[in-house]
């Protein structure tokens, strides 16, 4: 199971709401709902919106579950650009991403959270 089922589950029963409900009020399959609160399947872009938009208390914590939501992906597409630069790291980063060490991760891990 996922943080994002594990918070989005703790919600649902807190509210007394059945699987069936809650995936009726965001437009999934209550199949589908279970497999994100399982943590089979990652949470569909538009999830978080769907919840924020019936639930206030998953609004209040809105960054909180959308940045759970991405950690349940599985894939990341990257668009890239003209800088020349920066698509030869993107490229790299995704060539050596299996490689990476987890101290390299820590790394890279701190030079993205810098503020600019």
């Amino acid at each position: 199971m996922t943080n994002f089922g594990k918070e989005l589950r703790k919600i649902r029963l807190d509210l007394g709401i059945t699987l069936y409900d809650m995936a009726s009020a965001i437009g999934v399959s209550s199949a589908m709902l279970s497999s994100v609160e399982t943590g089979k399947k990652p949470a569909p872009a538009q999830m978080v919106e769907q919840l924020a938009s019936r639930y206030p208390q998953v609004k209040a914590r809105y960054s909180e579950f959308a940045s759970l939501a991405d950690q349940t992906k599985t894939d990341v597409k990257v668009r890239l650009g003209s800088d020349q630069k920066a698509n030869e790291l993107a490229v790299a980063f995704a060539r050596k991403f299996d490689e990476l060490s987890a101290q390299d991760i820590q790394d890279l891990m701190a030079v993205f959270k810098r503020k600019p």
